[in-house]
């Protein structure tokens, strides 16, 4: 992916939250990681707090998985963005599942933060996804915890669904096909969205500071 300039890719993760590549993996490489979810034990399965399932470190079953994370151009990018080397150590690979189920509909959660602090994440969707599918939202221009009042103190790092209102014009809905990878500022307020039909499927790289 050398055609791509990372200071420009940087510089639209500061000022917009994220930046997709188009087409970063191929279909190929798309059903050869699908095709290793047979190989997940039970015990490993977990679910987020919107229902969907997870599997925290899916590299532990899939090499493409594994490749996705160890990617030496995302974790540049991650350097850049974070102006720190990430942590090649306290790193993993998430594969999450959206499934919708009438009368039982999931997401990645509600409006939140990982961090108050900047943090890098990619997201390579594994399935196509439209507006219907659960996309992966932001404010955008991004907004951070110190730019809107949380829940509680308690729960400090999520947001009432109030914010669509107050921020209907900002939110960034970002549909994709299989393939794309999303690169995001978690410190940044964002969410996975409520499915409506079909399903998502996504690894999640996590990467920790230094």
């Amino acid at each position: 992916m050398s055609e791509i300039n990372i200071d420009t890719i940087v510089s639209n993760i500061k000022k917009n939250g994220y930046f997709i590549i188009k087409n970063y993996y191929s279909i190929e490489q798309c059903n050869n990681i699908l095709n290793d979810i047979k190989n997940i034990s039970q015990n490993s399965i977990n679910y987020g707090q919107g229902k969907d399932i997870r599997i925290t470190n899916f590299e532990k079953y899939s090499t493409g998985a594994k490749n996705f994370l160890n990617d030496t151009f995302l974790l540049q990018i991650g350097n850049n963005v974070l102006e720190r080397k990430v942590d090649k150590v306290r790193k993993r690979c998430q594969l999450g599942i959206l499934k919708y189920n009438q009368g039982n509909e999931s997401s990645g959660g509600g409006w939140h933060v990982d961090n108050h602090k900047p943090q890098f994440k990619a997201l390579l969707y594994l399935t196509n996804v439209n507006l219907n599918n659960g996309p992966f939202a932001i404010i955008s221009p991004p907004i951070t915890s110190k730019d809107y009042n949380p829940i509680s103190k308690e729960k400090n790092t999520r947001f009432s669904d109030k914010i669509e209102e107050d921020y209907k014009d900002n939110i960034q809905y970002l549909t994709g096909n299989m393939g794309d990878v999303i690169l995001v500022n978690t410190q940044n307020i964002h969410r996975g969205t409520i499915i409506k039909e079909g399903k998502r499927i996504s690894l999640t790289n996590y990467y920790y500071n230094n």
